[in-house]
């Protein structure tokens, strides 16, 4: 599973949960680990897009030590039942000149699944070698524009250009190599800086995209960063069960855990892999507390939730 709120998938998932009691028996007990994990390889970013509150960002930039990654990776070795693995986070993972290692070390530990999200706009073809070549599985690409106008509109500080080449090379790279994977992702978030043009994208895509690899479009939509922006009006009164400390667990990249990757300033922090294992943050009591007031519907100790716009609201 590949959790993104963004999704169309993930919001009918979360749409399921309108009713505590009817899914008691799922939300009574977690699987030994997380079915995803997120780890932040680095909050920084090149880009400053207009929908993504970064200015609002109050933790310290920089990058997630290679030391702390392994040994994330060494104790997820040992599972038999390994979780998806994200490589990003609040920032763009391409900036780190280390991790075409990280997805190897990953692979190398076992871990079927790594997947990425990226703006592409540092995918220059010797990164996209490096990364189809560590056996990244899943590549998902934020292009929100269908021209240079609405494209930088949206994406500010970025080139629309320079990113559309890059997609086209990586495609191009992966063939070359005979490699179906990474598989593709592409994403469109309709706004109104880029003019809503859905129908635009997706012809723009059409023919650069390879099927036989599972490459695909996605089509998300906005959302407010838990408080962080105001796209979508909120009740006062939540009544679904957010699933998400049943399934995820997000790692910021100076190894502190916490409760969702909503929660881009770190204010609900649930422990630190510095210092403890991902079994016992998952497993540990303030993990276990927050699961059994979120199945009675009371989010009161997490102010990011509280401002969420994932869960349902009346």
């Amino acid at each position: 599973m590949i959790l993104n709120a963004r999704d169309k998938i993930t919001r009918s998932i979360l749409s399921l949960a309108k009713t505590p009691w009817l899914f008691y028996p799922y939300y009574r007990y977690q699987l030994p680990l997380p079915t995803v994990i997120l780890i932040e390889n680095t909050n920084c970013c090149n880009a400053h897009c207009v929908m993504c509150p970064r200015e609002t960002l109050t933790r310290k930039l920089g990058f997630m030590e290679f030391g702390l990654f392994e040994k994330i990776m060494k104790e997820l070795s040992g599972a038999s039942r390994k979780p998806v693995v994200h490589l990003h986070g609040f920032g763009e993972p391409l900036l780190d000149e280390l991790l075409p290692e990280r997805i190897k070390l990953a692979k190398a530990c076992g871990i079927k699944h790594t997947y990425l999200v990226t703006n592409a706009s540092l995918l220059s073809p010797e990164t996209a070698r490096k990364i189809i070549q560590a056996g990244l599985d899943t590549l998902k690409i934020s292009f929100y524009g269908t021209d240079e106008e609405s494209y930088n509109a949206t994406m500010r500080r970025l080139d629309f250009k320079v990113a559309l080449n890059n997609i086209r090379d990586f495609v191009r790279i992966r063939k070359e190599l005979k490699k179906r994977t990474p598989k593709l992702i592409l994403q469109y978030m309709p706004q109104e800086a880029n003019g809503t043009r859905t129908e635009e994208f997706q012809s723009l895509w059409r023919s650069v995209l390879d099927k036989r690899a599972g490459d695909c479009l996605n089509i998300s939509s906005l959302d407010n960063f838990g408080g962080g922006r105001a796209y979508n009006l909120v009740g006062d009164r939540i009544v679904s069960v957010c699933f998400y400390p049943w399934t995820a667990l997000s790692v910021l990249c100076d190894g502190r855990a916490v409760t969702c990757c909503v929660d881009y300033n770190g204010h609900q922090g649930v422990g630190d892999l510095n210092v403890q294992s991902v079994a016992e943050i998952w497993n540990g009591p303030v993990l276990s507390e927050i699961r059994r007031n979120f199945g009675k519907l009371d989010y009161a100790g997490c102010p990011t939730c509280l401002r969420c716009d994932w869960v349902h609201r009346r």
